[in-house]
């Protein structure tokens, strides 16, 4: 069977649990409140935010839990500069 292993993040910011999952196998990006979606990305986009949030890294193709934690800052940062208004989406600010 083939199992999945995903680079796993998660941090609480402002009262609330945020976590970045990246699946090395399709490229996803995902940002989870609880077990709601609050944001989602496949290749090349899931690539570019991380990229832009972890610029100095050398992630390649697979991310660390380190960047995936800058990817839920920069996540979040932009959702209350944009909140109430358009998505968040990598490199906008």
């Amino acid at each position: 069977m083939f199992k999945v292993s995903y680079v796993v993040a998660t941090t609480n910011l402002d009262g609330e649990t945020l976590r970045a999952e990246f699946d090395p196998h399709s490229g996803r990006l995902r940002i989870l409140a609880g077990q709601a979606v609050r944001g989602e990305w496949f290749p090349p986009h899931s690539w570019f935010a991380i990229a832009s949030a972890a610029g100095g890294s050398s992630w390649g193709t697979r991310p660390t839990e380190a960047d995936l934690q800058k990817v839920i800052s920069d996540f979040a940062v932009h959702q209350k500069m944009a909140a109430p208004g358009p998505e968040w989406s990598p490199g906008k600010g």
